[in-house]
């Protein structure tokens, strides 16, 4: 007879490398291949800029691991334009924390 073992949901951790993600990884190996791969549509005094531009381009699009609900550009504007004497949270404040006041 078998013994089901229940384990926490925070013992299930996603695969990293160093501070990568496994989807970062394939992200870095995969929007070079894909760039290339696609090349053919732009002229070809551009191809090397375009395969150069693709993968900074397509990271610029998506949404960092530890900030939910904004992209990466949008974090890299507000950090670029913070005013450099008020500390400004990135993430914003929970309910629970607006609420104990």
């Amino acid at each position: 007879m078998r013994k089901e073992v229940s384990r926490p949901k925070e013992a299930v951790t996603n695969i990293k490398q160093g501070k990568f993600d496994f989807k970062d990884v394939l992200l870095i190996v995969g929007s070079p291949l894909i760039g290339i791969i696609s090349s053919y549509l732009v002229p070809s005094i551009l191809e090397i800029p375009y395969i150069l531009a693709y993968p900074a381009i397509l990271y610029l699009l998506l949404s960092p691991s530890d900030i939910h609900g904004k992209k990466n550009y949008q974090v890299a504007i507000q950090v670029l334009l913070k005013d450099r004497k008020i500390y400004h949270s990135v993430n914003p404040p929970r309910e629970e924390e607006t609420n104990e006041l």
